[in-house]
């Protein structure tokens, strides 16, 4: 028996239905959905739309965390079909790491016909925004950065997902149709919610003292983020602005992004830490979880959070605070664990001016659009422009402009 038929048997024992990927020709758009390295950890391939989900090929019959981590990733409904894993993991490096002849050749019935306009497939991120309790600023930095994204010219998504307590309506003066509770009902879907702003970026809003939208079960979370990654690849960046606190469907929400974004304040570094903490744990799980019930599995070892420290009366504080919690870290977390480790990395600090603030507050708008000039909307603009950047390519080099220097710059002397 060929590991074709021993493969076939295998899908009929499980109850899946069988594909043979190497009679496939998967569509390149739809492999564009699922990162390179999930492809490979999961030993999974996309291979074509179906039924307004895709119909994936995957190497592993205990498909339920597979399927529900690829639901996670993909943002679409997932039609597991099991295949042979070495079938799929060549396919895999013909599709992710191709060589330009195999390219021509596997894609060359693909070509779109003469005259046809292909659509661009535009890269996008999903970054989440949270902490630990509320009052800390979340809701200012999600808006301001959003703002800042819109004005470099990016296409910018900004989601009101603190459930059951939205505020970015309020804060901004915006009053939404339709908010996430519409969606939860069943009401309206999420693209009909989407609002344009003055500010350049568009919103889906929350709402407010909802029980049930506060109490989401595990479907719907499921059902939350595949029509939120669906509808963000339409966009460079979609920020989630998540609710306080570090319970199940905030910690959900902030794996499921590409990027996590902490803020806290001098005042509550403890409580920032506790944060931190609680997703490392949360990662932590799911990657054991995966460990255990998929075979080949490669797990992400390296939890990367990124800090911002809000309210701190100096740049040298923040990054001072940011240093002790990398600190507490590694004693705490690094050193007591024998395969993952928590890395953060620090995206900047805020510096604290509560009159311009509260200004912004009264007039209902970004503090990068009522006071630009100030410390506080600087220090936005910087992160802003940093959040813009690939991981891999920031660095921290904040600085303030002070009245001197910006006279200079409007003189061309610096």
């Amino acid at each position: 028996m060929n590991d074709r038929t021993e493969t076939r048997a295998l899908a009929r024992k499980c109850g899946m239905p069988y594909i043979d990927i190497e009679k496939e020709t998967p569509d390149r758009k739809c492999v564009g959905l699922l990162k390179e390295v999930f492809a490979r950890n999961y030993t999974s391939l996309p291979v074509r739309f179906l039924n307004g989900g895709v119909l994936v090929a995957i190497g592993d019959p205990g498909q339920k965390e597979v399927v529900e981590s690829l639901t996670f990733h993909m943002g679409k409904k997932i039609y597991p079909a099991l295949g042979d894993k070495l079938a799929i993991r060549k396919a895999i490096d013909l599709y992710y790491s191709p060589q330009p002849e195999a390219v021509e050749a596997a894609v060359a019935q693909q070509a779109p016909e003469a005259g046809a306009q292909e659509e661009v497939e535009r890269e996008h991120r999903i970054i989440s925004i949270l902490s630990n309790k509320g009052g800390v600023g979340k809701t200012h930095v999600s808006t301001n950065l959003a703002t800042v994204a819109a004005r470099e010219g990016k296409k910018v998504l900004l989601i009101d997902a603190d459930l059951g307590n939205a505020d970015i309506s309020n804060k901004l003066a915006l009053f939404p149709e339709y908010t996430l509770y519409d969606f939860l009902l069943g009401d309206v879907a999420l693209e009909d919610m989407i609002q344009k702003t003055a500010y350049g970026f568009d919103l889906v809003g929350g709402s407010s003292g909802e029980f049930k939208l506060a109490n989401i079960n595990y479907v719907q979370r499921s059902k939350f983020i595949r029509s939120f990654r669906k509808v963000s690849q339409g966009y460079d960046i979609t920020i989630f602005d998540l609710s306080a606190g570090i319970g199940t469907t905030v910690m959900d929400f902030t794996l499921a992004s590409d990027e996590i974004v902490i803020v806290t304040t001098p005042q509550d570094i403890i409580a920032g830490y506790a944060c931190i903490k609680a997703s490392f744990q949360r990662f932590k799980h799911i990657e054991e979880s995966l460990l255990k019930k998929v075979e080949f599995y490669q797990p992400r070892k390296v939890y990367t959070p990124w800090v911002i420290m809000n309210q701190i009366t100096s740049l040298k504080q923040g990054l001072f605070l940011f240093n002790r919690i990398c600190q507490t870290a590694d004693e705490r977390i690094n050193n007591m664990e024998a395969m993952f480790s928590i890395k953060p990395e620090y995206m900047g600090g805020i510096l604290y001016d509560r009159d311009n603030f509260k200004k912004a507050e009264m007039e209902r708008k970004p503090l990068t659009v009522v006071s630009p000039r100030t410390n506080p909307a600087q220090c936005l603009e910087y992160l802003g422009k940093n959040l813009l950047e690939h991981p891999e390519l920031r660095n921290y080099s904040q600085q303030i402009k002070t009245g001197l220097g910006r006279f200079a710059m409007i003189f061309g002397m610096q």
